[in-house]
């Protein structure tokens, strides 16, 4: 299947696309629960396609776990959550745990609690790791979700995997990180990649993407990704990726601009748009009073900054 068709069908049927492939990649235990048609009807009101994408792809509900769901530990700060006793000295970072069961427990106050319970993969011992919540079961599994500190779901990861895993997208973020080392590097922007995987990442950013981009295969690549709608998730997939090819939509960019703008490059004479696709947009600007012109002045990040006169570029700090 081209290109071109594969981006057409995954624009059209976004949240289709992704029920389909999760449901036929999982289930049982690593299901995904699926957002209600309101929600839907909601958020598609003045949604992207790039925002509904992976939208049906959430952590499941406290009264879905079964023995057996698995939780990557990112973060060796995980051992500040352990009930008193229940524990290991063994770094954590970089496994995973494995739920085995909720536990009622008394309260200091009466009002009840309960202790999640989970077994560390691959450990012969046998130890046990309980995590204390202030609520009682009942409660618990009437909740949408619960959080364990420090942990990634894996229900989560596995199933952006196999939503993303060999398509291709329009990449619009130039900072990568190279698969060999883990360096940070300059890419481009608005080209086509291959998603080769999604993998666990961070605490702060749960998804690594990896893929090879469409003018060097020779060099795998990955970048952090976010996914879901709290205040946590700033980098979701319409911030680093596009369906359609960016340069169709703006007819009049020549080819010479174009090419700086995928290189993160400006010059004098270019438009706002034009340097709002090479840099994004500006952490701040401001209009700058003059006689006979409009001056604008936009700052990023580092001291970078751009001056307009009359909407075209006439100085700037890179």
């Amino acid at each position: 299947m081209n290109l071109k068709y594969r981006l057409y069908l995954t624009k059209l049927s976004a949240a289709l696309v992704t029920a389909l492939f999760c449901s036929s990649c999982f289930t049982g235990i690593e299901s995904t629960p699926r957002i209600s048609s309101d929600d839907v009807r909601r958020q598609r009101v003045s949604a992207s396609p790039e925002q509904l994408f992976l939208s049906d792809i959430r952590p499941q509900s406290p009264s879905q776990w079964q023995p057996g769901k698995r939780f990557y530990v990112a973060d060796d700060k995980i051992s500040i959550i352990y009930a008193a006793g229940a524990g290991t000295d063994r770094p954590l970072s970089g496994t995973d745990i494995i739920f085995e069961r909720f536990e009622q427990v008394p309260s200091v106050t009466g009002q009840g609690a309960t202790e999640l319970v989970f077994r560390i993969s691959g450990d012969a011992s046998g130890k046990l790791l309980k995590y204390p919540v202030a609520a009682d079961l009942k409660s618990i599994e009437s909740r949408e979700r619960l959080e364990v500190p420090f942990t990634i779901e894996r229900s989560v990861v596995d199933s952006v995997d196999c939503v993303m895993r060999g398509n291709s997208y329009y990449i619009s973020t130039p900072k990568w990180y190279a698969a060999a080392d883990g360096r940070e590097t300059v890419g481009r922007r608005h080209i086509p990649v291959r998603i080769d995987s999604v993998t666990t990442g961070t605490y702060i950013y749960p998804l690594r993407v990896w893929f090879t981009p469409s003018d060097d295969t020779a060099k795998t690549f990955y970048i952090p990704m976010t996914i879901g709608t709290d205040r946590a998730a700033t980098r979701n997939f319409d911030a680093v990726f596009h369906f359609d090819n960016p340069r169709l939509r703006y007819p009049r960019i020549t080819d010479d601009v174009w090419e700086l703008i995928i290189n993160s490059r400006v010059r004098d004479g270019m438009t706002r748009d034009e340097c709002r696709l090479a840099l994004g947009a500006p952490d701040s600007y401001r209009t700058i009073p003059v006689t006979n012109a409009v001056v604008e002045q936009w700052s990023y990040a580092d001291g970078v900054y751009l001056i307009f006169e009359d909407g075209l570029l006439t100085r700037y700090r890179i």
